[in-house]
């Protein structure tokens, strides 16, 4: 479910005109999440690192309204909710695109997504990247790389406004386990501040595994 918003009376207005024009209205940032506690209650309770923190990722970005605003033709939407959509490594080496349903409930949508994996990997062939959809939120996973600076391939021919997240290799530093994590952006519809506070839910969900994986 979405809604159209009105842009004439939208606060945003100013800004939405300003970078739309833009050749490349493009903006990351990366940063580091404390994942520590989080993979601990994982690991001890079996359950798979990344779909939790698939999970934790897309709640925490359904949180921050801005996040869910996508541009669609001269239109700007507003959806409900939106859901993970990641990169999945084959055995051949090369990827394809599995989409998952989000939930708040952990249970239900790990369930969904463990059956989500299973069609994907009957399906080695598939590349499917639902170029159409825009209530999604693309993921990247690169386990291999711990990075501090990340770009993403794009056609300047389109005006894909669906955010872009990696996560990367974590590192063990002060006792602490800590993941490199990007986000990219289009600055008519997301500010900094907006970003900011995606990764404030984001760090708070990581802290606390019991509270929102444990239901």
């Amino acid at each position: 479910m979405y809604k159209k918003i009105k842009i004439n009376s939208w606060k945003r207005k100013n800004q939405y005109n300003f970078f739309k024009k833009y050749d490349n209205p493009y903006f990351y940032i990366c940063t580091e999440l404390d994942i520590s506690e989080f993979y601990s209650f994982t690991n001890q309770n079996s359950i798979s690192f990344f779909i939790a923190s698939l999970f934790a990722s897309t709640k925490a970005l359904n949180l921050v309204k801005e996040l869910k605003y996508r541009i669609r033709g001269e239109d700007v939407i507003l959806h409900d909710n939106v859901h993970p959509g990641s990169t999945i490594i084959k055995k051949d080496e090369t990827f394809g695109f599995c989409y998952f349903k989000y939930s708040d409930s952990f249970n239900l949508f790990n369930e969904n997504a463990k059956k989500s994996l299973n069609e994907f990997r009957l399906k080695e062939n598939q590349f499917d990247p639902q170029d159409n959809r825009d209530d999604l939120i693309h993921y990247s996973i690169l386990p291999w790389i711990t990075f501090t600076s990340i770009s993403h391939a794009r056609n300047w021919n389109t005006n894909n406004s669906v955010p872009v997240i990696t996560m990367g290799k974590y590192t063990k530093r002060d006792e602490k386990l800590m993941m490199p994590i990007s986000i990219e952006v289009h600055h008519s519809l997301v500010d900094g501040l907006h970003l900011s506070k995606y990764f404030n839910h984001f760090q708070e969900i990581l802290l606390q595994p019991k509270l929102y994986l444990d239901k």
